[in-house]
């Protein structure tokens, strides 16, 4: 972004938080931005750690009490190079790195959707370094993926674009990298093409020094064959952020991928080990045998356990519980090369809700689908400027749900071939391996708690009794992230679940967050879905879900009554100190409208995760709107807790940093 650009939303930041005590917001801006109180911890990679909990239990300065009395502001905003967006990686934070000059930093890693690197000062945004030239040429986020579309399609334009609609500059580096601590290395993958198409580009695992930024080993090429695919076969998403196991010594980096076009003809999701001591691709497993199960999770990595196993939700795709694993919850081992062995990655287990051909009642899979674009959801919007066709001829169903509350169930009588896109891999898992459960949950909403001991190997056999399929959980599935009133969230038919609640769509997109509540001696998890609430949950030792609380404030809130709402709900991270109830605190992001489809603005608001409001709500300390704060909001990117600074990447091009007013 020109220098220009920067000056205009410095501009913006400072006069905008001027609306509240002037005193406090200006003395905020010429403060020393760095305090020898704030003590950072490793920020490695997505959502803190392997369970991808998005807790950091290690903050020291941020408390109820402070944000609550002293408030917080903007402090600055660290720009992003080469991408009119920014970046979709969550930034990483290595502390006390030295670097070649013999100074010593808290570094933060950014690397942009234009694969330009930088590292910054994690406290005042000062650039350290920057890998310029790039680390290739990213794709032109408006060059056709393939030929013109039939109209109407729901997406801008006359040619399918990545996402499309248009909304990313660039396609880069789109996942979350993952740091090393012991070498000091950031692992990055980066989608390189020679001419900014997508049909000339390839995925390439980068390893950097964390202390200047240069190369520690020429670009490694993601390639690999898994039964009949080959990862070149097609354009694919590589959005699935990586992880970093350690078993017996072996150091190992794993990440996910899907397809671009991910109902199409050779799609397929993957997995890829990639082997720290060699820095060699070691193992790779096609997800399907061209027939979809992708994995992104709403840019979500692997969740991996203390032994090494990984755990994943696949996307759209077929299922038979042999090669093809569409719409499962997988756990999979990678065993590493020993002697004339070569390493491999396998499915040990897993359990399976439906099958997207059951959710259509179709013998054959749906056309190609794009990336980036929900069926259901783009079936329901209007046509022209009249109502759509599904919506005159929908059956609506009213009723009160668990909380009293009136709800009304729209089953728009639209093709049915849409509902193959239900996806139940939009969001990552919440995995609480202390108790041997992990929750999936996905666009209907509803959360499974699924044992990580004994899965259920579903088989097609099974899902012709879903009843007793569901026995097979943990605990009973729950509607995770809204009430919809009396709808069996393990039906007999799945097609039961093809409506939208309020004509909205009701999509989880963000893992929840875990944190051990000591009030309630209980696991807790936090969801937000879109076009609806934050929800708060118990998990019992059993994994069983019970609900606690909700918020007022709603996700979308500019687009809900239109349906089909907007996407993609919050995004969400908590901190504490230790386990002091009064230290917690929960930061999530909402947009005001739907996200999916345009550019949006924000809203970033603090909640006391831990003691509910008078009327029983989750409460607020800290609201953006109150203050006027604007910034575009990122899609997929929850904020990072830190050092006593909450960082929130936008669509700006940059990353908003806040802090408790002086």
């Amino acid at each position: 972004m020109a220098n220009s650009g920067w000056r205009v939303i410095g501009r913006m930041a400072r006069i905008t938080q001027m609306i509240g005590p002037a005193a406090m917001a200006a003395a905020a801006l010429l403060a020393p931005a760095r305090s020898a109180a704030q003590t950072m911890v490793p920020w490695l990679t997505r959502s803190a750690d392997n369970a991808r909990s998005g807790w950091n239990p290690h903050e020291t300065l941020l408390s109820q009490a402070t944000v609550g009395t002293k408030g917080i502001v903007r402090a600055t905003i660290i720009p992003v190079s080469g991408d009119a967006r920014g970046m979709e990686a969550q930034p990483l934070i290595l502390p006390k790195v030295k670097l070649p000059d013999g100074s010593t930093h808290d570094v933060m890693v950014l690397p942009s959707m234009a694969n330009v690197v930088r590292g910054v000062d994690a406290h005042t945004g000062a650039e350290l370094w920057k890998k310029d030239p790039t680390l290739g040429t990213p794709i032109v986020g408006n060059t056709p993926t393939g030929p013109r579309k039939p109209k109407p399609d729901g997406c801008v334009g006359d040619f399918p674009t990545i996402d499309c609609h248009g909304i990313n500059d660039k396609w880069g580096v789109l996942s979350t990298g993952v740091i090393d601590p012991d070498t000091q290395r950031v692992y990055l993958v980066a989608w390189i093409s020679t001419d900014g198409t997508p049909q000339n580009a390839k995925h390439f695992v980068f390893v950097l020094k964390v202390a200047d930024g240069t190369q520690v080993v020429p670009p490694v090429l993601v390639e690999g064959t898994s039964g009949t695919q080959t990862y070149a076969g097609t354009m694919r998403k590589q959005r699935s952020s990586l992880v970093l196991t350690n078993v017996a010594g072996r150091k190992t980096v794993f990440w996910a991928s899907g397809t671009v076009q991910e109902t199409g003809n050779k799609a397929a999701g993957w997995i890829f080990a990639f082997d720290v001591a060699t820095n060699t691709i070691a193992a790779a497993l096609a997800m399907s045998q061209g027939e979809g199960a992708g994995i992104w999770m709403g840019g979500q990595g692997l969740a991996a356990d203390q032994d090494g196993l990984l755990y994943a939700i696949t996307g759209n795709g077929d299922f038979d519980g042999k090669t093809q694993w569409g719409e499962s919850f997988v756990k999979v081992q990678y065993t590493p090369a020993a002697g004339s062995a070569k390493a491999s990655l396998k499915v040990v287990d897993h359990w399976t809700p439906w099958t997207d051909l059951a959710r259509t009642g179709q013998q054959a899979m749906a056309a190609m689908k794009l990336s980036g674009a929900s069926a259901p959801s783009e079936a329901l919007k209007p046509v022209g400027s009249g109502m759509n066709m599904a919506l005159d001829k929908a059956r609506f169903k009213s009723e009160l749900n668990a909380q009293g509350v009136p709800v009304l169930r729209v089953y728009p009588a639209m093709a049915t071939g849409a509902w193959s896109d239900e996806d139940w891999g939009s969001a990552g898992p919440a995995c609480i391996f202390g108790i041997g459960v992990c929750i999936a949950t996905g666009k209907d909403g509803i959360a499974y708690p699924i044992k990580t001991a004994h899965m259920g190997g579903t088989t097609p056999a099974d899902l012709k009794n879903p009843k007793a399929n569901c026995k097979k959980l943990a605990a009973p599935p729950v509607w995770l992230t809204m009430s919809p009133g009396n709808v069996d969230a393990c039906p007999t038919n799945p097609r039961t679940l093809n409506f939208f609640p309020w004509g909205d769509s009701a999509h989880l997109h963000m893992t929840p967050v875990q944190f051990f509540d000591p009030v309630l001696q209980s696991w807790t998890i936090f969801a937000w879905g879109e076009n609806a609430q934050l929800h708060k949950w118990k998990v019992g030792a059993t994994g069983k879900l019970t609900y606690v609380a909700q918020s007022h404030e709603y996700a979308s809130a500019e687009a809900r009554g239109n349906p089909p709402g907007g996407m993609p709900g919050g995004f969400c991270a908590g901190s504490s100190n230790g386990a002091d109830p009064d230290s917690a605190i929960l930061a999530c992001t909402i947009p005001y409208g739907d996200a999916n489809a345009r550019v949006v603005n924000g809203r970033l608001l603090i909640y006391d995760p831990v003691h509910l409001a008078a009327d029983g709500s989750l409460k607020v300390l800290w609201d953006s709107q109150r203050w006027g704060i604007p910034f575009l909001f990122n899609k997929f990117d929850p904020p990072v807790i830190d050092g006593g600074q909450i960082y929130v990447a936008n669509y700006n091009g940059g990353v908003d940093v806040y802090k408790l007013t002086p």
